[in-house]
């Protein structure tokens, strides 16, 4: 076959345009590219095992410059760039100084140039890396000759250069072969994305991409759907929309490992393809082996960073999670845990308790922020470990103001404390100092009402859950331009409920809605009723939770309360506990005298008949208030 070609070669070298296209329809047409390669593929390998070998012993630029070169073996040259590059890298040698001042430099450009259309596109896009690192610019005339090898590759056409030992001219020759692989066209894919600095780059790039996108039924791997969902914004909608189809036609068929890399890969770039991640999760789920806890981290941030907290696929990371917590050397991965956990508000107490367990037994080697989570999670959870008294001690002594640069942190590091019943006066009185407030107004505009609110509810904490304390306090009135926003399910379910309750409660007169409290609470409805359960005029026993002296007193028997409409997010997944803010709402309305009335969406049917709604709401508010 060698020599059929080298004939072919010869001829054409000789020969008209018009033998050319003789050429073309009969004898060269029936040669492939992997014919070619087939037969030297055993001695190439084994010159380049020699090469490579050779080329590691050597100790200067020069010699290695000068063994790429020996021979006119652009094999040979490549190895000589892979090793430059490598010592470029380590900083071994400078790139201006040591390489591209070496006089015979340009001749082991030159050969890479010569066979830039002949070697095999890999071996290409494996030299373009090199010369990159090496420091070479993309405007090179090297650089472009291998990006027109790359363009001409992932087109329909390769262009091979036949060359004949007499002459030093090349000829090209256009010649149909076997297409490249999708993982081939992948693999230019990322490199071309870091490298658009000229046009032939940029068509490079657009070639690979219509090409992946004609070719997609060739697409089968978990690590080239992978990579296609990391680059998703390259592709088209409807080539996503065939990609979608065929990661879910191929899910059942891939490993634990593979399913958790296109899940994580699809977190990565926040793409929310519902049914793909359904899909994914599904055989995740299914999964008996186990993925180690550096993985399983990311599938939890994937899921945080999706807004898809499966519940089967919580309780499988869970349930590997919790015999592998021990076994964890790495802080970062607990705080990686512990970050999505809070993030997610995922309340898994056996978890929670095992990591707390490593954190007291670690204290020492945890960052701060490893500490930081843990408390934010706890709070958020409302979850209180059994080893509380020894891991509080230990991590509350390590976490103060000077510790935590941050002030909006620091904050946070303090309200979750409190939230947790574990706020000291010097932790409370730090944020509730007037020179406190005044670091916080360069934070953003959209942090500063979450600051506001967080600080409302630390000086509620102290004046009502801390008798003790006598540090100072917030002047509430500079805090009234505070709104609570609700998200538009939240509006809807709180909007149904007052709806039905203004049928035995009429506004204004007997029920206020919709109260920013000076807590930092939000009420979605203030009441009061007698000692018969019977509503009477909040209007005029309404005292502005305690922060107004001009209210009536109540009539002897009577009790205000208020209404609080719980929807999914209030909650934490995986209990019907209500995550650390909420419970502090409770505590606190009761502290200060209200009784509390609680309409969960998991109770109250929205698509229910209106009779029945207003008897459940009836009987809440008799229930709250201890009548029979």
């Amino acid at each position: 076959m060698l020599r059929n070609s080298r004939g072919i070669a010869a001829l054409f070298l000789g020969g008209s345009k018009s033998r050319l296209h003789w050429l073309l329809k009969t004898e060269i047409a029936p040669l492939t590219y992997a014919a070619l390669a087939t037969t030297t593929k055993s001695a190439q390998a084994e010159d380049q095992a020699v090469n490579e070998k050779n080329l590691l012993n050597l100790t200067d630029v020069s010699t290695i410059i000068q063994s790429g070169i020996d021979g006119g073996s652009s094999v040979k040259a490549y190895q000589a760039i892979q090793v430059l590059s490598d010592w470029v890298e380590v900083k071994k040698v400078d790139f201006k100084n040591d390489i591209e001042k070496d006089e015979n430099f340009g001749r082991l450009l030159a050969l890479l140039e010569r066979d830039s259309q002949l070697n095999n596109p890999l071996i290409v896009l494996n030299g373009l890396k090199n010369l990159h690192k090496l420091g070479l610019s993309d405007d090179a005339y090297v650089i472009q000759s291998m990006e027109y090898a790359l363009f001409r590759t992932v087109g329909r056409r390769w262009v091979i250069y036949l060359r004949s030992s007499s002459q030093c001219a090349e000829n090209h020759l256009l010649w149909n072969v076997r297409k490249v692989s999708i993982p081939v066209l992948l693999s230019i894919l990322r490199f071309q994305i870091q490298h658009q600095n000229t046009e032939l780059q940029k068509k490079v790039l657009k070639e690979t991409i219509d090409t992946v996108q004609r070719r997609w039924v060739e697409v089968k791997g978990a690590k080239e759907i992978q990579i296609i969902y990391s680059n998703h914004e390259l592709f088209s909608l409807d080539f996503l929309g065939r990609l979608d189809d065929r990661t879910i036609e191929l899910a059942e068929e891939m490993s634990y490992a593979e399913l958790s890399g296109i899940f994580c890969a699809l977190g990565t770039v926040k793409r929310r393809a519902t049914p793909v991640l359904r899909a994914l999760a599904f055989h995740m789920a299914k999964q008996e082996d186990k993925l180690p806890p550096k993985q399983l981290s990311n599938i939890l941030f994937a899921m945080h960073s999706l807004s898809f907290p499966d519940q089967v696929l919580l309780e499988k990371v869970g349930k590997d999670l919790i015999p592998q917590v021990a076994s964890i050397t790495r802080p970062p991965v607990i705080g990686a845990i512990l970050f999505c956990m809070g993030q997610m508000r995922w309340r898994q107490q056996s978890l929670l308790e095992v990591i707390s367990e490593w954190v007291e037994n670690n204290t020492d080697a945890c960052r701060i922020n490893d500490l930081v989570s843990l408390v934010l999670t706890l709070a958020c959870v409302t979850y209180t470990p059994t080893n509380a008294e020894n891991l509080f001690t230990k991590i509350i002594s390590k976490l103060d103001n000077s510790s935590i640069s941050r002030e909006t942190v620091w904050l946070d590091v303090v309200w979750s404390l409190a939230l947790l019943g574990r706020a000291t006066n010097d932790h409370i009185s730090s944020v509730l100092h007037p020179s406190f407030a005044s670091k916080t107004r360069s934070v953003a505009q959209h942090l500063r009402m979450g600051i506001k609110l967080k600080l409302l509810n630390i000086n509620a904490v102290a004046k009502l859950m801390m008798p003790s304390y006598n540090g100072p306090f917030l002047d509430t009135a500079d805090f009234r331009d505070i709104i609570i926003t609700q998200s538009r399910n939240e509006l809807l379910l709180s909007k149904h409920v007052q709806s039905m309750l203004h049928n035995f409660l009429p506004p204004p007169k007997y029920i206020q809605e919709n109260i920013q409290t000076p807590l930092g609470i939000f009420v979605d409805c203030e009441i009061a009723v007698d000692q018969k359960g019977k509503p009477i005029p909040i209007q005029d026993y309404s005292d502005n939770f305690g922060e107004a002296n001009s209210a009536k007193p109540l009539p002897e028997g009577a009790t205000k309360m208020t209404v609080f409409v719980w929807d999914y997010k209030d909650y934490t997944i995986g209990s019907q506990e209500l995550t650390g803010v909420n419970k502090l709402a409770v505590h606190l309305m009761e502290k200060i005298g209200y009784k509390v009335v609680q309409v969960p969406h998991f109770e109250y049917n929205m698509r229910g008949k209106t009779i029945k709604n207003i008897q459940y709401l009836e009987n809440k508010i008799k229930e709250a208030a201890g009548v029979s």
